[in-house]
């Protein structure tokens, strides 16, 4: 009787290390699927930034200073009684002088003659380029002065350059020889009272040049 109690032992006894062998067995199976079961996928979300550049910043402003200081010049006006003061600041002052008395410039009518600044827009035309030379129609005989007639001389000879215009009036242009410095007088007066042919170029009245000699004869 003491045999089958032995082999129900031996029996549970294997049924047991079977079953103790495969729970490990299992154990090692699961242990062994966790460790190669593969990490979970990390996502990574994509951000776009945009970056804003600040706008650029403004320039310094700039200030201006005024100088309120006044730099005084003085300036120096010819003819006048004073000076002239020129303060340079902010808003530049002129002080005028005290202009007391200007006398004007006296002229002499006697001397001042307006045939001596002849000018036309008539053509003018050398006497040689004329049709004919002109001659003297009309003239008044003028004396010369006493302090010319003492040096004995009966006749005085002198040259002057003259306009003559298109109605026969001459016009000093310029007096080249006096024969004496007394005779400019007498010979602007001699001129003053002479009338010439009209100057013409083909038919048509014109200006003439002429160089022309003025004969002053007495005794």
């Amino acid at each position: 009787m003491r045999m089958p109690q032995l082999s129900v032992a031996k029996f549970t006894l294997m049924v047991s290390a079977i079953g103790l062998s495969s729970i490990l067995f299992i154990v090692l199976i699961l242990l062994d699927g966790t460790n190669t079961t593969p990490p979970d996928q990390v996502k990574i979300a994509q951000l776009d930034v945009t970056m804003f550049i600040p706008p650029p910043p403004p320039p310094p402003q700039i200030t201006t200073t005024s100088d309120t200081s006044h730099d005084t010049s003085t300036l120096n006006v010819l003819d006048l009684t004073g000076t002239v003061k020129v303060n340079y600041g902010i808003k530049n002052n002129m002080a005028m002088p005290n202009i007391t008395d200007i006398s004007m410039p006296k002229f002499s009518l006697k001397r001042f003659e307006l045939r001596d600044f002849y000018t036309s827009k008539i053509p003018m035309l050398e006497v040689e380029k004329l049709d004919k030379v002109p001659k003297v129609v009309s003239q008044r005989y003028v004396r010369p002065p006493k302090s010319v007639r003492k040096y004995g001389e009966k006749r005085i000879k002198t040259t002057v350059e003259l306009i003559i215009d298109q109605s026969g009036k001459p016009f000093i242009k310029k007096i080249i020889d006096p024969a004496f410095p007394e005779m400019i007088e007498t010979i602007k007066t001699w001129v003053k009272y002479a009338r010439f042919e009209v100057p013409k170029k083909e038919g048509k009245a014109v200006q003439a040049v002429y160089l022309y000699d003025i004969n002053f004869n007495y005794g």
